[in-house]
């Protein structure tokens, strides 16, 4: 479970958070492959607005997360984790 803020944003868009399909070996021996970006959005945004949303994002069987900014222009992401779910 985290925070994601989009803040410094350039052009309208939406952020798209998702798992990873690669493991942390495939990234190090470089042999990942660039993942499909999602379609859906997490947050949406307008020019120079800054967004927050709550977000439950799946890490996968890897552990790893994308994060995708589905717009034209820049903006910066902040990422605060509040923790995670597991199972017993």
């Amino acid at each position: 479970m985290l925070n994601s803020t989009v803040t410094n944003t350039e052009d309208n868009g939406y952020l798209a958070v998702s798992p990873d399909p690669n493991t942390l070996d495939q990234y190090i021996d470089d042999t990942a492959t660039w993942p499909a970006a999602p379609t859906s959005s997490t947050l949406n945004w307008t020019v120079g607005k800054t967004v927050p949303n709550l977000v439950q994002a799946s890490t996968g069987a890897n552990g790893i997360v994308d994060f995708w900014n589905q717009s034209d222009g820049n903006a910066d992401l902040i990422v605060d984790v509040f923790g995670m779910y597991q199972d017993n």
